[in-house]
């Protein structure tokens, strides 16, 4: 059987040249010098009285991260002075004022999406303080049905900040895996163990995240399609280990509530038998520690 390898050249020409970066939209080149801000608040306004409005989507950069991961091409600010994003939150919501007035009150914010750099680079407090602003300056969907993302680098954060994570209303996490192999983690100064990984994917099951995404990046120094092949296979096995050890954990949890209804009704019976054969006794004792008599008086 012929299987040597076919392709269409002509699709290959057409896009064998430089693009704009995916992760962008609208991408760069629909930015340009004609359009200007009057034509941003005429679109804004246009959008509000649209028969049916659609509902607001929200992007929010956080540029700030501790070390320079090799490989990045995004917007970035490499430093360890965390005061930096106390002046960078103020101007920030400063501009969520500006936009969210555009924009009409009744329109639901049902997607959010917080991407960097580097989102858990703030703080528990500085995230909160973000959230409350956002809460006060549009109308965000409170429902769970919401699309709230937040992109996580596993060397930022623990197990305990995941929790947090969902009670501020996130509901969707990517974390920012990009190779398992630790010489090619070297090569992009980008070192995590995969047993980070997995305590952290692990703690967002648990916390009950509808969507647990991780990024992973082929072409870089050091890889190999073996090598990659590896990490894809450890991405699929933690998948399984993590749903296996939460099933695990559950059944636990389940034998643990099975005991603890037995012994219950254990002492519910020895403290009816007790009520019964020595009720002026019980009305003393539940009386010295504020329980209400009359309940133990019907028992007579």
């Amino acid at each position: 059987m012929d299987q040597s390898l076919s392709f269409n050249r002509a699709l290959v020409e057409k896009y064998d040249r430089p693009g704009p970066r995916y992760t962008s939209y609208p991408t760069a080149p629909q930015f340009h010098q004609a359009f200007a801000m009057d034509d941003y608040h005429a679109a804004a306004q246009a959008s509000n009285q649209a028969a049916v409005p659609k509902a607001l989507s929200l992007y929010i950069h956080i540029p700030f991260c501790k070390s320079l991961c090799y490989y990045c091409a995004c917007n970035k600010i490499i430093t360890q002075k965390t005061h930096r994003a106390v002046e960078y939150l103020n101007y920030l919501k400063r501009e969520i004022a500006m936009q969210a007035a555009l924009f009409d009150r009744t329109r639901t914010l049902r997607q959010l999406h917080l991407g960097g750099g580097t989102p858990t680079y703030l703080t528990r407090e500085q995230l909160a303080e973000l959230m409350d602003c956002l809460h006060q300056a549009f109308n965000l969907d409170d429902s769970d049905e919401h699309e709230f993302s937040i992109e996580v680098d596993p060397r930022t954060i623990s197990t305990e900040q995941i929790e947090h994570l969902r009670q501020l209303g996130f509901n969707r996490l990517s974390f920012g895996v990009q190779d398992f192999d630790p010489d090619v983690q070297a090569a992009v100064n980008r070192q995590q163990s995969e047993e980070q990984i997995y305590a952290l994917v692990a703690a967002a099951r648990e916390a009950k995240f509808k969507s647990v995404s991780v990024d992973l990046i082929y072409g870089l120094p050091l890889q190999t399609v073996a090598s990659f092949d590896v990490t894809l296979s450890k991405i699929i096995a933690l998948r399984e280990r993590v749903t296996e050890n939460l099933k695990a954990a559950r059944h636990k949890l389940a034998d643990v509530e099975d005991a603890i209804k037995v012994k219950t009704r254990e002492v519910a019976r020895a403290t009816d038998d007790y009520v019964h054969e020595h009720p002026w006794k019980a009305i003393g004792t539940a009386t010295a520690v504020g329980l209400v008599v009359g309940l133990l008086i019907g028992r007579r």
